[in-house]
């Protein structure tokens, strides 16, 4: 090759190269949890809400919590901060997306 030709080549691969490097990743969009509505258990009103799981499930997997304490099958539960109404927020962070179920007290 003579030597313009290289010059060409070498500056549309850098080029490339930048433009490659300089595109912005596409990102996830950021969607709240949805809210479920309140359940009634041991008289007191909790408040669900869901992230990647059904309303359905997620009510059943929070009456179940404040029971007994038995969390569903590859979730763990954390409580919230103190003097605050969330209660607990359980994820299973073995999905991905990660699949969360959160009670709040009312």
């Amino acid at each position: 090759m003579t030597t313009p030709v290289r010059i060409l080549v070498a500056l549309a691969t850098a080029g490339a190269l930048l433009a490659a490097a300089l595109a912005p990743a596409p990102a996830g969009a950021v969607v709240p949890p949805r809210n479920c509505g309140t359940i009634t258990v041991k008289d007191k009103k909790w408040q669900i809400k869901a992230d990647q799981i059904r309303c359905r499930k997620a009510k059943k997997y929070s009456r179940a919590y404040i029971r007994s304490y038995s969390t569903p099958r590859y979730y763990k539960c954390k409580p919230g901060p103190r003097r605050s109404s969330l209660w607990r927020t359980c994820t299973a962070a073995r999905y991905n997306p990660d699949r969360q179920f959160i009670i709040i007290k009312r």
